[in-house]
């Protein structure tokens, strides 16, 4: 393990988390971070927790600004990035995927959704991702739900 790197925030193929939040805004990059580390370090339900409480407060402030790419970075480089490394995700873990691409998507998508209609992000984490969180804390035994 590497401090700067830890075990916990790897895959197994050498991604890292920060391969995929290094462009997002700081609310959605500590939320992806604490879906992606959940069961793998620590109290499981501690660190959805903590990133149900970093997703409230970026629907919440709907004036922050969302992820800013640098010159020559497509939208497209951090959800293909995050996609491969979902792919590695273990099986028990699988139940991560979808929040961790809504994460993705609410914070770097602007446009329509596939059905035509404007994408809202913040409606996005506020009807599917929160309430996704939130079920597995309480499947852990926590208090949300």
């Amino acid at each position: 393990m590497n401090t700067i790197a830890p075990d916990h925030y790897k895959t197994e193929s050498g991604l890292q988390v920060w391969d995929v939040t290094r462009y997002m805004s700081g609310n959605m990059a500590q939320a992806f971070q604490y879906v992606y580390r959940a069961g793998r370090k620590g109290n499981e339900a501690e660190d959805l927790r903590k990133a149900v409480a970093f997703l409230e407060d970026w629907v919440a402030h709907p004036d922050v600004p969302r992820a800013v790419l640098p010159e020559g970075i497509e939208p497209t480089d951090g959800p293909s990035v995050g996609g491969c490394l979902l792919l590695d995700i273990p099986d028990g873990s699988q139940w991560k995927v979808q929040p961790l691409m809504q994460i993705i998507s609410a914070d770097s998508y602007e446009g329509e959704a596939m059905n035509g209609q404007p994408f809202c992000g913040r409606r996005l984490i506020t009807n599917e991702t929160l309430p996704r969180l939130k079920k597995r804390i309480a499947e852990l035994g926590g208090v949300d739900g």
